[in-house]
């Protein structure tokens, strides 16, 4: 009887250290990474319902987390999509600060190469 309520106890105290709210919102972004580079029948579809999921652009209370435009961009940039590649990107540069640096570079190489 004792290691029963020991066992309720235990799982009481590890269930309230669970936290499901988050900061940002993810959507199902480690579900779309997994398709993209494992299921390449699915990847179509899943890359879809992932820019749709960026372009809805999250909430006031959750943003879209950090590095998620930019993954958008890459996606873009994977399929010779320059111009919403440099699209997405500039959405991170303005989300994230701390992003700059690097994107800054990066939307300058990709616009020169859209004008040559």
């Amino acid at each position: 009887m004792n290691s029963v309520i020991a066992a309720i106890a235990l799982a009481m105290l590890l269930s309230a250290c669970v936290n499901t709210n988050t900061m940002y919102d993810w959507g199902r972004y480690e579900e779309t990474l997994f398709i993209n580079y494992h299921e390449p029948a699915s990847k179509e579809k899943a890359l879809r319902k992932y820019i749709a999921f960026i372009d809805a652009g999250g909430s006031p209370d959750h943003p879209i987390a950090p590095g998620l435009f930019a993954e958008a961009g890459t996606f873009m940039l994977e399929k010779g999509d320059l111009a919403n590649a440099i699209k997405y990107y500039q959405l991170e540069y303005e989300a994230w600060p701390e992003s700059r640096p690097m994107l800054s570079v990066l939307i300058k190489n990709l616009g020169n190469q859209t004008h040559e």
